[in-house]
């Protein structure tokens, strides 16, 4: 919302000059957020005529059952018409309800996998991708990864330029990843992998710093713990669980010599619980601390 905020201003004023925007509940009443923010949207959902493009924000799963149908049929209805959906968060578990997300790709975030594979067996969930566009409907798992939405719905209502004032004023940098492996020890035998170790090592490098079981990463590529690990051991000589760890600490090597950060930040962005597990981790595979490694840069 920030991004869109600046977009459509020619500076920092919040004036929707370029574009405008509202909000609507699909309920009545103020709307609290999980932080406890309240929000006065529009009580009465608006005529599909005076709108080009609607966005779902889902709330908490636990609220899930209290929206009303004919929220639901507003969304089928908003579809019929073109319009673009987007799905923000939990905003897609509404799309998926309302039976139009069935055989497309979602994007979700990793805490929610589970429960939208309990609801819905048609869509085809994803947990490594920051935005998925098909059918005219985007879906988007949150967080930062919104501003990607929000720079698309710009760029095609306005333009590039709008769309990168706002990047530029949340000093958004979308081309920058702190976990990119500069050499990928793996890369050769990635080559001549199959199709379901190529796309898990691809979900293994997007969830660096927030790895799941091999049950969950099974279950988000439609295939079975015992498949993929036999797909693991035939193509890459190593378990999924062993692979991922080695991942880990390969992207842990090269943030510790770049020597910008702490240990302990170095843990969590590699997934670790805390350094000291992390430093055990690490001395068990390198037989060198992770503080002996980064003064030495090497190993």
């Amino acid at each position: 919302m920030d991004g869109l905020r600046l977009a459509a201003d020619r500076r920092d004023d919040s004036r929707q000059v370029y574009f405008s925007w509202r909000f609507v509940n699909a309920g009545s009443g103020p709307i609290s957020s999980s932080c406890g923010l309240s929000m006065d949207g529009e009580p009465d959902l608006p005529p599909l005529t005076e709108i080009d493009c609607l966005v779902v924000c889902g709330g908490l799963l636990r609220d899930f059952d209290q929206i009303p149908e004919q929220t639901f049929e507003y969304l089928r209805q908003t579809h019929a018409l073109g319009k673009p959906l987007i799905g923000l968060c939990t905003g897609s578990f509404l799309l998926a309800k309302a039976g139009l997300l069935d055989r497309c790709e979602v994007a979700l975030a990793p805490s929610v996998l589970d429960a939208f594979l309990q609801r819905f067996t048609n869509a085809k969930p994803r947990v490594d991708r920051g935005m998925i566009v098909e059918n005219n409907i985007c879906t988007c798992p949150g967080s930062i990864a919104a501003i990607d939405v929000m720079s698309m719905l710009v760029a095609q209502s306005a333009n590039e330029t709008r769309a990168r004032k706002a990047q530029d004023y949340l000093l958004y940098k979308p081309e920058e990843s702190p976990f990119t492996l500069k050499a990928k020890p793996y890369a050769e035998a990635l080559r001549t992998a199959s199709s379901l170790t190529a796309e898990a090592v691809r979900m293994m490098e997007f969830q660096i710093d927030a790895p799941c079981s091999i049950t969950r990463l099974a279950r988000s590529l439609n295939t079975s713990p015992s498949r993929l690990t036999r797909a693991f051991h035939r193509d890459m000589r190593s378990s999924p669980s062993d692979f991922w760890l080695d991942i880990r600490l390969w992207v842990a090597q090269e943030l510790l010599a770049g020597r910008k950060q702490t240990i302990t930040a170095i843990a969590y962005e590699t997934g670790f619980c805390d350094a000291a597990h992390f430093c055990k981790v690490f001395k068990k595979k390198y037989n060198v601390t992770p503080r002996t490694f980064q003064q030495n840069k090497k190993i």
